[in-house]
């Protein structure tokens, strides 16, 4: 049973918003392939449009005074899609999940489950067992957790600075100014983390990550950030705060669906995979963030034998001395 229906897809969505233009006006074949590679894919309209203009889909009819042009057969724009029983399941599950509760306010989130009040969720919290997970997540359900995580999502949408007080490691708090462009989640941590520009002297110019839970207060800053810093904060939002220079390179078998579960478990990294003939594997090259590289570290071993780190030689030499401890801890020390 699939929980979205087909017609949720990219190509059903790209031929509603053709339908809702040519509702309105007449729209030309040009409009339409601009359509197709906003809402899908760049070759969508070689295969999408000759059906729409030549009557395979009786959806639009040309108009003989306009070359190239078209209307829809319809007088009013593609009603909105209804949800299924089982989708409202599916969010109602969501709207219990405390993370889930964060991004929104104690009123949106009273409208939001008032409206599945009537729903039954499609799984518990209870029903997942984490076994490869830390158990001193964030405190999600902590009133003042939820005020500084809606503060940084409101500096985020403004695109304001954050007056923020920050206990470090020692139990020191400091007090710190810092444009935000990211929240990270990290799932074996539970935990969430701020990626920030943190303020030196007159700009906003030192990459910060800091943990959201040792936040001790947050407040958006009175002053609008400098047209500079809101020009660069969105390409900063896709690459690493402090990159590696050398990527992980791993061979990956292809045994025991290696290479799809690798793909999907590492899909948030940059990352290159081509297939090696001789060697009958696939070599994919990782590119992560320091502040990761323990994280990445743990989940390339929970694969187990279907993938080798090849390199580079300081990651490598990092896995031999994990591996090693592992095995201290279970068999004793090695002779």
């Amino acid at each position: 049973m699939e929980l979205f229906n087909e017609i949720y897809s990219c190509y059903y969505q790209t031929v509603r918003r053709i339908l809702e233009q040519a509702a309105e006006r007449p729209i030309s074949v040009k409009e339409m392939e601009q359509l197709c590679r906003t809402w899908a894919f760049q070759e969508t309209s070689l295969s999408v449009l000759p059906r729409l203009t030549k009557g395979d889909w009786p959806l639009l009819t040309h108009l003989e005074d306009a070359p190239s042009t078209y209307k829809s057969v319809l007088s009013f724009p593609p009603p909105e899609l209804p949800l299924t029983d089982l989708q409202m399941s599916w969010l109602a599950a969501l709207a219990h999940d405390p993370r889930f509760q964060l991004f929104f306010t104690d009123e949106e989130l009273k409208r939001v489950l008032d409206g599945l009040k009537d729903c039954s969720p499609l799984y518990c919290q209870e029903d997942f067992h984490y076994y490869d997970r830390f158990r001193d997540g964030d405190s999600y359900t902590s009133p003042s957790y939820r005020e500084h995580f809606q503060t940084v999502l409101r500096a985020l949408r403004e695109h304001r600075a954050l007056l923020i007080g920050y206990e470090n490691k020692k139990g020191i708090c400091r007090l710190l100014e810092a444009a935000p462009y990211q929240l990270q989640y990290s799932s074996r941590d539970d935990k969430f983390r701020l990626c920030c520009l943190q303020r030196r002297h007159e700009s906003y110019c030192l990459n910060t990550i800091l943990n959201l839970e040792r936040v001790r207060d947050c407040r958006v800053s009175p002053d609008a950030l400098p047209a500079q810093t809101v020009r660069i904060l969105p390409r900063l939002r896709f690459c690493p705060v402090r990159q590696t220079k050398e990527p992980v390179l791993l061979k990956i078998s292809g045994e025991r669906n290696s290479l799809e579960r690798c793909m999907l478990h590492f899909s948030s990294y940059e990352k290159h995979t081509q297939y090696h003939e001789e060697g009958d594997c696939w070599l994919c090259s990782i590119y992560y963030d320091t502040a990761d590289e323990t994280e990445l570290l743990v989940d390339i071993l929970s694969f187990g034998p279907v993938v080798e780190v090849l390199g580079p030689e300081r990651f490598l030499k990092m896995v031999k001395e994990r591996v090693k401890r592992q095995y201290e801890l279970l068999y004793g020390t090695l002779s």
